[in-house]
């Protein structure tokens, strides 16, 4: 079947939350007491999680592949958004204390660059980001693969 590649993307988190959804009742019905009857069948569950894998991973290839014409947008996305972290973590605290015997050193603390500047690198950056979310969202939106989900 064909699908728009957002579908896909939506597909690929589906697919990999009921992964692990499986996984986490494995874990936790696998081992049981006796008197205990089990909510799933552990071994099918299993083949489950494996038919759900192969085809998981069968998604990634070919968003992958159909991304080929989209990577330097998504790359510079993933780069800018990571700028933004960074720059979120900056110091410019500007400070003044009085140390030593007394009080007798001023330390003065500045920064470089102001949270002024930060700000508006941060609003330019994320100009930018929305820029090539669009653009992504764009492709995502005109471009297909073909697909079978086994979710139904």
């Amino acid at each position: 079947m064909k699908i728009t590649l957002a579908q896909a993307l939506k597909e690929k988190n589906r697919l990999a939350g009921e992964i692990n959804h499986l996984w986490s009742l494995v874990q936790r019905e696998n081992s049981c007491w006796d008197n205990h009857t089990r909510c799933i069948d552990i071994r099918e569950t299993l083949e489950t999680i494996g038919t759900y894998t192969e085809k998981l991973i069968e998604l990634k290839t070919k968003i992958g592949k159909a991304n080929k014409d989209n990577l330097e947008n998504m790359y510079s996305l993933e780069e800018l958004k990571s700028k933004i972290s960074k720059l979120d973590g900056m110091e410019t605290e500007e400070d003044v204390k009085y140390m030593g015997v007394q009080g007798t050193v001023k330390m003065v603390r500045s920064p470089d660059v102001t949270a002024s500047e930060v700000l508006k690198m941060k609003k330019e950056l994320q100009i930018r980001c929305n820029q090539l979310q669009d653009a992504l969202d764009t492709y995502n939106v005109r471009n297909t693969i073909d697909f079978d989900t086994p979710l139904k």
